[in-house]
This record gives structure tokens, sequence and C-alpha cells, in this order.
């Protein structure tokens, strides 16, 4: 064999395959070689566009986070299909993907100055209303963005959303379909019904059926499994001590918070910006600018100026204005420009990579520290707290060798001077408060707790307080006997056979009305709508869902209500509500029915474009 791999290496074909190998090292090294062999295929690809591991780790922990904060603090993340969450985040992404490609084919733009201005009148980037740095980074900070994947991902939603808008801005409904919407919804309806209520008290059950019906469904009368544990609770809060907070580390602290305060100015600034394109140069926009600059020196106003050049449309309409600004906010000759400007002085143009500017500053405020008076009940409380969090954290540590190490919960009592409680009865699903808690009831039900009868590990309730269980007595799940669940089912059975009763009186009587019988007692209902509130929903949708009367011939119809009563229902007459919606709110409804159509037809559109296009999922 290895002869015959010699003489085939000695061809043409094998040659030119040893050549290609000897460049790619030679370029690029054997790893070259080594990636295309193990290198991770992307999670998806659309139109050749590959989406990337990173966004799609990113999108899973942000979904992540979302519903573990709409759980609320109980929540066990472990309760998370990670591969649910991988597929939904993953076809988001596709998705979102194949809306960008979409928009910029149809050629929307979205400028710098306006993704800056988007940034900085966000309401959560702001403090006091202003636009705040520390807080804009602290936001993407916990969102898991920085400042540039957030600007990315501002831009494509930007891009997006304005293909949308031009959907939905541009759709309109005719007056003549509006009306006739309009006039469907002022329907109304009169009629008449009857209804046949169960009555679980004139029905009877034998002791057989009873018995047939316990031993059909034996496993739904088994008490749920319960434990009694012991346990205990460290808290944080437990070593947090504002009157033990010493006047010295309270001078430190006020000392930190003034030099924090220190260079905190903004000013509040307009501009006109003066954009550079393929349609104006650089030194057309700067001829342009002084031009305008002259003009408000010579008495022109500002903010009209700006609504008349600005190339900014997200101040433009508002004279120019961007708020308050802090120093950082903008990099570079902008930012130099501003901080060197005192109140009611406006810049020569400014060239910036972005265009030219005409810069206003009409305020400027500086942040001042508090008092030491009025700052020490909360710099005693954040001292305490930055103490108890370092001893929580030590006697964390201490507690669980304590727990692991103990056969009981004695032992780290008393060493942490912590109280040994008893919990009430709890299940796998019936616990209360902490016994509520997803990670407690598996801690609580775990082998190490109920088999080997050791602690538990410490469980994390929060921030600030660990728990450790320790089983006292275990309740077994059970058989119900016939006698303890007798009344439950007999009750049941009572219920379900009077819901049958009544919808068989309520079929005779039907039949009895579609013969004209004069004894039926009905009730009537004029003028019914469709939003009327004194009525039941159910009877409402059935008395708009039955045909319209003929002249010789009358419609009928039976339901069951969700009380398990039988009604019986006829239309005499459709007519038309008297009252007309104003004019102000026909147009707001044309508006909402406007929109509508326009978000159909921006997905229909989204729809074939996805169709058309070639997306791979690996």
């Amino acid at each position: 064999m290895l002869q015959s791999m010699r003489d085939n290496s000695q061809g043409i074909v094998a040659k030119i395959l040893v050549g290609l190998i000897i460049v790619v090292f030679a370029l690029w090294g054997i790893d070259s070689l080594v990636g295309l062999a193990t290198k991770e295929p992307a999670p998806a690809e659309v139109n050749g566009v590959e989406v990337t591991q990173q966004d799609l780790f990113r999108g899973v922990e942000l979904q992540r986070r979302q519903i573990l904060t709409q759980l609320g603090q109980n929540a066990d993340p472990r309760l998370l299909d990670d591969n649910l969450l991988r597929s939904s985040v993953l076809n988001t992404l596709v998705d979102r993907t194949l809306s960008m490609e979409s928009a910029e084919s149809q050629g929307v733009f979205v400028s710098e100055q306006m993704l800056d201005q988007l940034i900085v009148t966000t309401p959560e980037f702001q403090v006091n209303g202003s636009f705040d740095r520390n807080q804009f980074e602290v936001v993407l900070r916990n969102a898991g963005y920085t400042p540039l994947s957030y600007r990315k991902l501002l831009r494509e939603e930007t891009l997006i959303a304005q293909e949308r808008r031009a959907y939905t801005d541009s759709a309109f409904m005719t007056q003549t379909e509006t009306q006739r919407l309009l006039d469907l919804n002022r329907q109304s309806r009169d009629l008449r019904y009857f209804s046949v209520k169960p009555d679980p008290e004139a029905v009877t059950v034998s002791e057989q059926e009873v018995s047939e019906a316990y031993n059909a469904g034996m496993e739904q009368f088994m008490t749920e499994e319960k434990l009694v544990v012991n346990y205990l609770v460290l808290d944080r809060k437990q070593f947090s001590n504002p009157n033990a907070v010493t006047e010295d580390e309270l001078n430190t602290a006020y000392q930190q918070l003034v030099a924090d305060f220190k260079g905190k100015e903004e000013r509040k600034a307009s501009h006109i910006l003066f954009e550079v394109s393929d349609m104006q140069d650089e030194n057309s926009a700067l001829t342009l600018a002084k031009e305008v600059s002259a003009e408000i020196e010579a008495g022109a106003d500002f903010g009209e100026m700006a609504a008349k050049y600005s190339k900014d449309t997200g101040s433009a309409n508002a004279g120019g204005d961007l708020g308050y600004i802090s120093a950082g906010l903008f990099d570079g000759p902008f930012d130099e420009a501003l901080m060197s400007l005192k109140a009611g002085e406006i810049s020569k143009p400014v060239v910036t990579d972005f265009g030219i500017h005409l810069i206003r500053v009409t305020d400027i405020r500086s942040t001042e520290p508090p008092t030491l008076a009025e700052a020490e009940s909360d710099l005693r409380e954040r001292i305490a707290n930055d103490k108890a969090e370092t001893q929580y954290v030590a006697a964390l540590e201490r507690f669980a060798d304590l727990s692991f190490s103990s056969g009981d919960l004695q032992v780290p009592a008393e060493e942490l001077n912590l109280k040994v409680q008893q919990s009430e009865p709890f299940g796998r699903n019936s616990g209360t408060d902490i016994f509520a808690n997803a990670r407690v009831v598996d801690a609580a039900f775990s082998d190490t707790v109920l088999k080997e009868q050791l602690n538990s590990d410490p469980i994390e309730l929060d921030s600030g307080r660990t728990l450790v269980v320790h089983l006292n007595k275990q309740i077994p799940a059970r058989q119900q006997t016939l006698d303890e669940v007798r009344e439950l089912l007999v009750n049941e059975l009572k219920q379900t056979r009077a819901v049958e009763v009544a919808g068989q009186q309520a079929q005779t009587l039907l039949e009895s009305a579609r013969q004209g019988d004069p004894s039926i007692e009905w009730v009537a209902a004029k003028s019914v709508t469709r939003g009327v509130s004194d009525l039941d929903p159910q009877l409402v949708e059935a008395a708009f869902a039955l045909a319209e009367p003929a002249v010789d011939k009358t419609f009928f119809t039976q339901i069951q209500l969700r009380d398990g009563s039988s009604v019986v229902l006829t239309v005499d007459s459709v007519g038309m509500a008297e009252e007309r919606l104003p004019e102000d709110q026909q147009r707001s409804v044309a508006q909402m029915l406007a929109k509508r159509r326009g978000e159909l037809s921006y997905q229909n559109q989204f729809d074939a474009y996805k169709a058309e296009s070639t997306i791979v999922i690996n």
C-alpha cells in the first residue's frame, strides 16, 4: 500500500495539491488549515451574511435576563429551556438581518447626527432631564452592550423603523371604507333569549357512580408529599450598623463625594449642522455656515436659522436644541468648541467629521455638592452597607464551610449567631414565601437532604440573603380514601349532571320555540350593541353571529355559557345605533385603521422578501 501511495504522489494532481499546501503554510501558517477543519459554523446565514455566535449569545442572555426580571426574585434560571431561548432569539436575529437588508436595498439612511440626538434624548440615559454619560454607560453595561455595539444596534433599529414607517405612514383608508366599518360597529340587535341554569341540588348521584368516579381517577386523589425543614438564613442586613460608622470614615466619604462633584459642568447647547455630502462639498458648506453666522451676528434668530438650514433632523425643528451636555459627550472639535464658549456665545464654524456646526451656549450650570449635614444619613448608610457586604461575604464562606461539615444546623447557628427556624409543611408545588422559591424546593427535595439527611448547600435567595435547610420531618404522599374525597366527587358529579340536564331542557324548549310556543318566557333586549356591558359577552357574540331574520323565517341558536347555563337566543331585527362618533374620533379611527393596513402591507412585503431569500440554519 505504501508503494501505491508513493506511485500516486508522483502524479501532476498530487504535485499541485502539495504546492498549494506549501503556499498556504508560507502565507498563513499551519493554523490556516487547522482552522478550516475546526472553525465552528455560524448559527445562521442570511443571503450569505452570517448571524454571529456573539450576537446569538448576547441575545440569549438579554432574553434570559428580561424573563427572569419579569418573573421576580424567586425565578429559577434552571427552569428556562436554553434550546427554546436559542431558537427564539436566532429566529429574531434572522428576521432582523432580513429587515436590515430590505431597508438598505430601499436606500434608507440614518445620519450620525440623528443617532447622537436619539442617544442624548433617550430618557433612560438622562439624570434630572439631562443626558448623563455615567448613566448612559451604566445602562449599556447592565444590558450587555458597549457604546459602539449599542450605536450599531440603534442604527439598525432606526433603519428598520424608517422602512416600516414608509408603509404605515403612507397607508390610508377611504372615507367609504371607514364609514362602512363604523356602520358595522354601530349595528344593533333587538333580541330575545331565555336561559336554563344548572341546578346541582335537583339531581342525584348514586353511590355506584361515586365509586366508579373514584376508581377511574384514583391518581388524582393522591396527597402531595410534604416536608418540614429546619433552616438558617444568613442576611447581609444583620451586619449593617450605620451608628457604628466613625467620624473619620464619614469625613473621608464626604471628601470623596465632594471630589466627585468637581468639574461636573454642563452647557445647554444648540447647533446648526451644515452637512458635507455629494451634493455639497466642505468648502460650500463652510461658505454657507459663514453666511448664516453673519446673519445671526446681524440679528437673525438662531432658532429660526436652525429650522431653515440645519440638516440635523432631530434638533432642527426645536431650534437646534441639544439640551444640557457635559464634557466628553461629543469628542473632537465639537466638544472643544462647546466647552470654550461662555453663556450667550456662538461659535465660529466648527469643522468635524460629521459636517460643519455653528454652536450656541445659552446656559452653564454646575452641580453643587450637598453639605455634610445633608449627606450624613446617606453616607452612613452607604458606608455601613459597604462594610456589611465585606462581612457578609466572609460570613458566607464560613456559613458554607460549617454547613458542609456539620451534621445539623446547631454549629453554624451558634458560630454565626443565627436562629434555627422551622418551616410549615410544604410540597413541591404548595410552598409559600421562601418555600415557594424553586431553588429552595429543589434543595429540600434533593437526595442530600432527604436520603442522606445532611444540610443542603447554601441557597442564594437574593443578593443579600442565603439559606441552608435540614430535614425535620418527611410526610409521604398517600392515596386519599373514598370517604375523604366523597364530598368533592359528589359535587363534581352533580354539577356535570346538572349542566347536561340544563342543556337537554334548553334543547326541548328550543324545539318548542321554533314551533311558536307562546308559553315560553323570553327576556327581551333592545338595541344591543357590540360593546354593551350588561349582557354576557358570549351571548352578545352569538347574537351578532346569528343571521338577520327574514320575512318568513326566524333563526334560533343555543349556546352554553361559562357558568354552565344553556341559553336559547333569537334576533328579531337588526338596526343602527343612533349615536355617531364625532368627526375627530372618526378621523382617529381612520388613522388607526390606515396604520394597521400599512403594518399588514409591510408584513406582506417582508414575508415575500423572506420567501425569496436564502436562509441557512446550522
